[in-house]
């Protein structure tokens, strides 16, 4: 009696069982890199803890550093803010207004090559910026003191951003 329960029992299991398989999600990183200005190379970038202590002291420092991109001027491309941390930002400006960044940059990786320098940038300037970012007049009309800040010239800049994709596959089995 024992030997056909255990038979029973085993028939069902494999007639329950219909041999799917769950679906697989696969995710995929698809890297969009792009050059501006001169022809740079990633290698020997200066993270933004690196940089700035070696700029440290200095009113000027030739440098690589990559950073991420928080703003993009929206008329033009010609300028582009980076996040140095701590509520730190750098205005990066291109050489000889050679070359600009696509107006959607904001949040990829920017490798910099150039010189960084502390700027006093005028009221006026300051206020032609927040009119570049679409500011309300009051943002505008707020500004009256000139700002001490870090500055970078660039030659050029690579641009890279990475978008994660992900696909299901579906397996289903087959009854033998």
């Amino acid at each position: 009696m024992k030997k056909i329960i255990f038979a029973a029992t085993t028939l069902l299991l494999f007639a329950c069982s219909n041999n799917e398989q769950p679906e697989q999600t696969t995710e995929n990183i698809e890297v969009t890199i792009t050059k501006h200005g001169e022809n740079i190379t990633e290698e020997g970038a200066l993270t933004v803890a690196e940089f700035l202590a070696q700029f440290e002291g200095k009113d000027s420092l030739e440098t690589k550093l990559m950073a991420t991109i928080k703003e993009v001027c929206q008329k033009k491309g010609c300028w582009m803010m980076l996040d140095l941390g701590n509520d730190m930002e750098m205005r990066v400006t291109f050489k000889d207004y050679g070359f600009f960044m696509p107006k959607d940059g904001a949040g990829r990786l920017a490798y910099v090559q150039g010189v960084a320098k502390i700027d006093t940038t005028s009221v006026e300037e300051l206020k032609h910026y927040l009119q570049d970012a679409e500011a309300s007049q009051e943002e505008i009309d707020a500004v009256t003191e000139p700002e001490v800040n870090y500055s970078f010239e660039a030659v050029g800049v690579i641009l890279k951003e990475e978008k994660i994709t992900t696909g299901t596959e579906s397996h289903e089995g087959h009854e033998h």
